[in-house]
């Protein structure tokens, strides 16, 4: 625990930056999970079908996260709010993780390498967009 005097007491000032940190994040982070919500709405897949939806994301996240890199400083508010909050909120690496394994079991093995590689090829490739697009 970080003190600000000698007996233990956190130091208010401290606290103070945190709990805005924390306000940040978590609004920035209810307004990702709700755009993420949104695509995966407005995305039909039927059962068995490719996650495009997560794709989709992802992918998106990562042109966003290559512009923040260009433009945003990190730890600042603007980064926290939008980077570690919204993009973190929209982006799921543990959906991915479980639609890949879904697709292996249920018998898609070719559909799950391909998602594998167009989200990390495309992840890449998304993120120097982003970077070029904000110079």
């Amino acid at each position: 625990m970080t003190t600000g005097s000698d007996h233990g007491w956190p130091d208010p000032a401290r606290h103070a930056v945190g709990v805005r940190a924390m306000l940040l994040v978590a609004l920035g982070g209810a307004a990702g999970a709700l755009a993420r919500w949104a695509v995966a709405e407005t995305i039909e897949v039927p059962t068995g079908g490719f996650p495009w939806p997560t794709l989709v994301v992802n992918l998106v996240g990562c042109v966003l996260i290559g512009v923040a890199a260009r433009r945003l400083v990190p730890a600042t508010a603007m980064w926290l709010l939008g980077v570690t909050g919204a993009v973190g909120g929209f982006t799921t690496y543990s959906t991915f993780a479980l639609e890949v394994r879904t697709l292996a079991a249920d018998g898609h093995p070719t559909s799950a390498l391909v998602y594998v590689v167009v989200t990390v090829v495309g992840g890449l490739v998304a993120v120097e967009a982003g970077r070029a697009a904000a110079r």
